[in-house]
């Protein structure tokens, strides 16, 4: 298989890592031939045509793109028409990003996707439901960034890469020098996760976010919000076993008075978190996803 993956990088000429790339890398791991089309920003994006991706024996299209992107939408719309009228074996896939908050801005790719992957269960309901073809396909940990440093001892009660969400100041206040809210950047991310006892994370929008696949990957016990059932989120984490869920603010200084209290317990929730993640949840397990839905989807069979 040869596949072009386009991705937003803002600084396509410094190729450093991004979680599209590292899938790319995966992939390429695996035997796929991956050509890569990063753009900077999503209002000059300019597709490779589909002549040019025929003389490369490019086979399928792979974007991975969250948020809005007009100019990506309406080329992505003109290569649609273009395969239909000269009606080619040629896939376009798409990956939603970060849905279900950016859910609002993927109609026109979910329309011109031969399959869509998306890392909200809801929304993939909601899509199928409209006819689209589009599968599961949760956040993962790239081993690459984040993996744990052995050599890093564990001395921060809380760490967490929130930012200004909620919660942040009042855990600042309560927790002092015991509570670290940092901004990283790629393997800082992994030493500082490796640094954490407990990593904490709040979910805005009801979403599975990446950053528990990406700190459970290093170690951390992951405390994190209650989300709604169709989020699925116990089937991969289930609850007091790989990861710590709170319920609202009271209930979330319970949780952190148990971990503490309790070592031996947020040990195990961390070992079992950091097990799942790194046995189903990697970018090469991602990557043979991948493949098994390309599989399936060039054979005319029916991708779940």
């Amino acid at each position: 298989m040869r596949l072009a993956l386009v991705f937003h990088q803002p600084d396509p000429a410094s190729n450093e890592w991004s979680t599209p790339r590292g899938l790319g890398d995966a992939l390429a791991e695996q035997g796929v031939t991956v050509e890569i089309y990063p753009f900077s920003s999503p209002e000059e994006i300019t597709l490779p045509s589909l002549c040019q991706l025929q003389q490369s024996g490019v086979s399928v299209l792979f974007v991975c793109y969250a948020g809005p992107a007009p100019q990506l939408d309406l080329q992505l719309l003109a290569l649609r028409q273009q395969i239909d009228k000269q009606q080619l074996d040629f896939k376009i896939i798409s990956e939603l990003g970060d849905e279900p908050q950016t859910r609002w801005c993927n109609a026109v790719r979910v329309q011109v996707s031969d399959l869509c992957l998306s890392p909200d269960a809801e929304s993939v309901r909601h899509w199928v439901a409209l006819g689209a073809n589009c599968i599961w396909f949760t956040h993962w940990a790239d081993t690459s960034i984040f993996r744990q440093h052995n050599c890093t001892p564990r001395s921060r009660f809380v760490v967490t890469t929130m930012g200004a969400r909620r919660y942040a100041r009042r855990l600042s206040l309560i927790l002092g020098s015991n509570f670290s809210n940092r901004y990283c950047m790629g393997l800082a991310n992994s030493e500082f996760y490796s640094s954490g006892m407990i990593a904490f994370q709040y979910a805005r929008w009801g979403e599975i976010t990446r950053r528990i696949f990406e700190a459970a990957a290093c170690g951390c016990c992951v405390l994190t919000n209650r989300l709604p059932p169709q989020s699925r989120i116990e089937e991969l984490f289930p609850s007091g076993q790989a990861i710590v869920y709170y319920d609202g603010f009271w209930s979330m200084l319970d949780a952190l008075w148990r971990l503490y209290r309790d070592p031996q317990w947020r040990h195990s929730v961390a070992l079992e978190g950091q097990r799942r993640v790194l046995e189903s949840h990697t970018q090469n397990a991602r990557a043979s996803q991948f493949i098994a839905a390309i599989n399936l989807l060039s054979n005319n069979q029916r991708v779940r």
